[in-house]
């Protein structure tokens, strides 16, 4: 396996939990921007401030304070990890839980490799280029199969291990896996076709490669293993394109629950 293949992992790293049981004092209600009282709305809060890239989220929560300190952690990583492309350009968070009388005063400070202003230009991109590669009259193979194919000649590995986003791969031209795995993501989604990103390991160490759904099912396409080192302009392989989980299973090993594949 060559040794290029590494990978920034989900950096879900920089976790710090305050609870400040009575505290003596209170946080100011106007920094707070929502109040839940129930676990599932606060995560659905968290999440619909996740996926517009803020930076800070304050919130209120008036429900059970002490079930709120045992599951937080737990509904925290879930949260992030709900949307494949959020999860995988955050590159670090923390967050505090003070209490005060009845409330529960939650703050996330989140710091993202690409932020809402470039990922809005990552749209804007793909916007302009994609009806260049897929056409509505195309079914879904056909589109999957362009796009995979349009990564592969104008995203170069970048071997200096810097470059982990869409952007990066669509400014620069050069990216790690994440950022195949991004693009690929983005790319698919804007053409209609579900997708996912799968996180494992391969001989060289950690790794990300998308998971396709077609018609008839889930397949595995890794864009950044179709892409020959040293980059060899308008050449494509097609060895993991769209394939199971008994081939991937050669090379490519997972934990994480995804969805079989056929």
């Amino acid at each position: 396996m060559d040794m290029y293949r590494f990978i920034i992992r989900l950096a879900f790293v920089s976790l710090i939990l305050f609870i400040g049981l009575g505290s003596d004092y209170p946080e100011s209600n106007a920094q707070v921007a929502s109040i839940s009282t129930t676990l599932p709305e606060l995560r659905s809060e968290i999440l619909e401030q996740l996926l517009e890239q803020k930076p800070e989220i304050s919130l209120s929560y008036d429900g059970d304070r002490a079930e709120l300190s045992k599951q937080f952690p737990a509904l925290i990583r879930d949260t992030f990890a709900a949307n494949d492309y959020i999860a995988y350009i955050v590159d670090s968070y923390l967050y505090t839980i003070r209490t005060w009388g009845t409330s529960a005063k939650i703050k996330l400070t989140i710091t993202y490799r690409e932020t809402a202003e470039q990922t809005r230009h990552v749209d804007q991109l793909i916007n302009q280029v994609l009806p260049s590669i897929v056409v509505d009259k195309m079914d879904p193979l056909e589109k999957v199969t362009y796009i995979h194919d349009w990564i592969v000649e104008h995203v170069a590995y970048d071997t200096t291990l810097q470059r982990y986003t869409a952007m990066d791969a669509l400014e620069t031209g050069s990216a790690v896996c994440q950022g195949y795995s991004l693009l690929a993501y983005r790319m698919l989604s804007h053409a209609g076709v579900e997708s996912r990103i799968v996180e494992g390991k391969v001989d060289s160490g950690s790794h990300v490669w998308n998971l396709v759904r077609l018609n008839n099912g889930w397949h595995h396409m890794d864009v950044t293993w179709d892409d020959p080192l040293p980059d060899r302009p308008g050449k494509v392989s097609h060895t993991y394109f769209l394939v199971n989980d008994r081939f991937m299973r050669q090379d490519h090993s997972w934990e994480k629950a995804y969805p079989m594949t056929r």
